[in-house]
């Protein structure tokens, strides 16, 4: 229900816009200044009056149909007092049949995040971009766009060079086998504690192999990518996330030279000893290599690649890319050459870049072994959550769904509630805590809702049904306060999808869980001497349980009706 738009139905100013009328109304920031707010001082300079003056005739103007209660003019803002009981019946009969995402609006966008590099562990470095691409994409859904999730995956390169030389020298086929990727990464990791230039000179040749698609080298490194996919999948299945796609680095093995030769028609490209590059100094981003003097290609040209393959396999309206703030600078020279190359997709391109995640220890390396994995901060989490809820009256069945639901959400969530851009350090006490700003909490919320509603159907109350005036004026005005919240529902979802920004509805469900819970403990929901007094009580816990289960799983976080 857009109060707002309603509000300014009720303003019969003719020297103003509606628009300009519009663009200034914002919500009140203290309850004793009215629910909206219209600062006239803009309006000086064009109408040759006070602000004073122009609030005082939009006053006048006012239609008092009981809508509005009452207007106020302080110090050139004209405050608007809305009916309180009015609006608050007319929004709950609004939330009434729950919240639905936007229709499909026919746009595609395609988000390429996760990233495994494979032959590797997934450690927690791989956790941002994965929860925070995923999150984004159910942003993207729920405004009706079709999403394609695309995992790029690290298949190429001098790394599985080491690896499969690795495995020559030190390997044996049943060991990996039987261990998978745990024997995949114990010798990589040896590799690297043992790398000298006479190994490192010998991955170099393996890896010349493994493009060349080498009779014997290609199917070891094709059984090293299908064990180290198969392991992926089954974490990221664990989470919850499924891809639409894994192509990787190798797919674009030969559909560079096209880039190559584009590259060079363009005039864009030059030769600089001997390495094929483009001077982009100009924008400030240096030069980018294109293709190395040895004929070698890197990331760029890869990316320009899976670019031209993705625009004519989707046809995306947007292509975002969710990867760490130190990429920045190769998505700008990425972005500056289609721009340069005059590509029909170049002003459809974003970064969703983001700060560190790490756990106290510090920060995440890969070739430290068994440190800070993926599955280690996930086993953490749910460790806790069984240790929390070992004494509650439930079965193993439900203690063990409720431990992969609220584990799996508390990582999830220590993520998304922080700013993108900001570093994050996972503290498990923390983030599985049933009191702060913490997915459990929210969850707790949502079952607090689910046990009121369960208990209102054993007293035979039926709430939907007309509603009575409240006689408690502190108890409305908490109520009041509370579905004017859930009615910024919708644009508070659509400011985070617009920003690519899920710490804006982190935010907003926290304060709201916060006061729906102070509102609780306040009243007595369930007073059966008032049951009309009940009713509305109830009808407002069930709007609050809809809206929580509409915007939970745009932050990943499972749906609980108990705790």
């Amino acid at each position: 229900m857009d109060l707002k738009t309603i509000l300014l139905d009720k303003i019969k100013y003719e020297n103003l816009t509606k628009q300009e009328l519009f663009n200034l109304i914002t919500i009140s920031k203290e309850n004793n200044m009215g629910d909206y707010a219209l600062p006239c001082f803009s309006f000086a300079k064009t109408l040759h009056r006070s602000p004073m003056q122009i609030a005082e005739e939009i006053k006048n103007s006012l239609i008092l149909d009981g809508f509005i209660e009452k207007a106020e003019v302080v110090n050139g803002y004209l405050n608007f007092f809305l009916n309180k009981k009015f609006v608050a019946l007319k929004l709950l009969e609004s939330f009434k049949d729950g919240f639905k995402p936007c229709k499909s609006n026919k746009k595609v966008v395609c988000i390429d995040y996760s990233s495994v590099n494979l032959a590797k562990y997934m450690h927690i470095g791989h956790w941002s971009t994965t929860i925070i691409g995923e999150s984004i994409a159910r942003l993207y859904e729920n405004q009706g766009y079709k999403v394609y999730r695309l995992n790029y995956i690290g298949d190429y390169g001098l790394p599985f060079g080491k690896m499969v030389y690795a495995y020559l020298k030190w390997g044996n086929k049943e060991a990996v086998e039987k261990n998978g990727i745990d024997e995949i990464q114990n010798l990589y990791v040896r590799f690297c504690k043992e790398e000298n230039e006479e190994l490192l000179s010998k991955a170099r040749e393996i890896s010349k192999k493994i493009e060349d698609k080498d009779k014997e080298i290609y199917p070891i490194y094709e059984w090293v990518i299908k064990i180290s996919k198969s392991e992926a999948k089954r974490i990221l299945d664990k989470v919850g996330i499924v891809f639409d796609s894994w192509k990787g680095e190798s797919s674009y093995n030969d559909k560079m030279q096209p880039v190559i030769d584009e590259i060079k028609s363009s005039g864009l490209g030059k030769i600089s000893e001997g390495a094929l590059i483009v001077d982009l100094s100009e924008y400030n981003l240096g030069v980018s290599v294109i293709q190395r003097s040895d004929g070698a290609s890197l990331y760029v040209t890869r990316d320009l690649a899976a670019l031209e393959d993705r625009y004519n396999t989707y046809k995306f309206d947007e292509m975002i890319y969710v990867t760490a703030v130190q990429q920045c600078n190769h998505f700008e020279k990425l972005f500056k050459l289609c721009e340069l190359l005059k590509k029909p997709y170049a002003n459809k391109l974003y970064h969703a870049y983001y700060g560190m995640f790490s756990t106290p220890e510090g920060k995440i390396a890969s070739r430290k072994g068994k440190q800070a994995l993926f599955e280690d901060i996930l086993f953490a989490a749910e460790k806790k959550v069984r240790e929390q809820i070992t004494n509650r009256d439930l079965s193993k069945e439900q203690k063990d769904e409720l431990v992969k639901k609220i584990g799996k959400s508390a990582v999830a969530f220590s993520v998304l509630k922080v700013d993108r851009i900001k570093d994050k350090i996972f503290e498990v006490e923390k983030a599985t805590s049933l009191d702060g700003e913490t997915s459990p909490y929210i969850q707790y919320t949502l079952a607090r809702c689910c046990s009121l509603l369960n208990k209102a159907k054993t007293y035979n109350i039926d709430i939907n049904c007309n509603y009575a005036d409240l006689e408690d004026e502190n108890s409305f005005n908490v109520i009041y306060s509370l579905l004017k919240t859930i009615n910024e529902m919708n644009t508070v979802i659509y400011s985070a999808f617009e920003k690519k920004e899920t710490s804006i509805l982190a935010r907003y469900i926290l304060d709201l869980c916060k006061a729906f819970n102070k509102f609780y403990v306040d009243v007595k929901v369930l007073d059966l001497q008032n049951v009309n007094t009940t009713k509305i009580y109830l009808m407002l816990v069930k709007t609050i349980k809809n809206a929580l289960e509409y915007m939970m799983p745009l932050l990943c976080i499972d749906l609980v009706e108990y705790m």
